[in-house]
């Protein structure tokens, strides 16, 4: 339906073109006959000799040269939209993304310029999330560099005693495990981006690999005396094994991460004949609603007193692996009766 429109609207356009061209060619001819018209109409005979041949020279003249005033007009009105989209476009190849413009005239016209527009916005945002980006990523690098320098440095110092050099050396530990795992996760997520197609699908115990992967974390929770449950039932289900570990993991560490001490998690699968539901919900603090629509964005963290261990790419990757399964994950509440996220994959 949508392809028959648009050819529709390119024959149209085609035939608009092709009458404007039509007029322009035939407007000289036109407006010669007029003339010869009005002479003969009061009775102007052109003279013999010279003079005739003068006469029809000044005929063609006045002729081209109207025809010509008629031409150009035509030409202006038609092309004007396309001149005013050519500057327009010089302005978005400088980098002003803040053009618009407003075609006038025939309908393709004005949708051409709406969907420039969109597109011009579109650009703008890509922009501002670049810069985003390099912002948060340069600012997520420098913190660590500088605490590893600092310390290093203090370590130089001979009046240390062992339990200043021990706590010291726990901190460049720390800190150089922190700049390994966001390096690990910027590379992870920049294969996700770049990935369009999923490979390795096969079909696996989802209900399994989450209780592997809550053993995994076990230190975590168990550190926090978080009280665990699982209502699980054995559901199998086609997809890419890694990926779907990295989705749980993510999402689960982020449930510890924000979890207080002897705190709950609970995670809760089911399935219908179209979808798999995998629902995580922890009771710890909930996300405001003017933070829950920038959680999926990359380097985005909630608390920015950065006091929580974390570099806000775990929701992004996760996110990037949903839209590669066709699947989604949404924040499916928050507020005080805890906040839960929701992955719905394709049975």
């Amino acid at each position: 339906m949508i392809d028959t429109k648009r050819s529709i609207k390119k024959v149209r356009l085609t035939a608009v073109f092709a009458i404007v061209v039509f007029f322009i060619l035939i407007l000289p001819t036109v407006f010669s006959f007029i003339n010869f018209f009005i002479m003969h109409e009061l009775g102007i005979r052109p003279v013999a000799g010279h003079h005739k041949r003068t006469s029809l020279f000044m005929l063609v003249i006045i002729s081209l040269s109207i025809g010509a005033a008629f031409t150009f007009v035509f030409s202006y009105m038609f092309i004007k939209p396309i001149r005013t989209l050519e500057k327009a476009a010089d302005k978005i190849a400088e980098g002003d993304y803040s053009v618009r413009v407003s075609l006038n005239g025939m309908e393709e016209f004005k949708q051409l310029g709406e969907r420039f527009n969109h597109m011009a916005e579109e650009l703008g945002s890509v922009e501002m999330l670049k810069s985003d980006f390099v912002n948060n990523f340069s600012h997520e690098f420098k913190t660590p560099i500088v605490s590893l320098r600092g310390f290093a440095k203090m370590l130089k110092n001979d009046d240390l005693t062992a339990e200043e050099k021990s706590e010291y050396l726990n901190i460049i530990i720390d800190e150089s495990e922190r700049l390994a795992e966001l390096s690990s996760s910027i590379l992870n997520l920049s294969r996700l981006e770049q990935q369009t197609i999923l490979t390795d699908k096969t079909r696996f115990n989802v209900s399994e690999q989450i209780r592997l992967v809550i053993a995994m974390l076990d230190s975590k929770w168990h550190t926090k005396n978080i009280d665990f449950t699982f209502e699980d039932k054995d559901i199998f289900i086609n997809a890419n094994r890694e990926m779907l570990e990295q989705v749980w993991i993510n999402l689960i560490d982020n449930a510890i991460k924000f979890s207080g001490e002897k705190g709950k998690v609970a995670i809760q699968i089911d399935e219908n004949e179209a979808e798999v539901s995998v629902k995580v919900k922890n009771y710890g603090a909930y996300i405001t609603p003017d933070k829950s629509p920038h959680i999926f964005e990359k380097f985005y963290q909630g608390d920015f007193s950065r006091t929580t261990k974390g570099n806000g790419l775990g929701l992004s990757i996760v996110k990037e692996i949903m839209e590669l399964h066709k699947g989604k994950v949404k924040l499916l509440e928050s507020g005080e009766n805890g906040t839960v996220f929701e992955v719905v994959l394709s049975a």
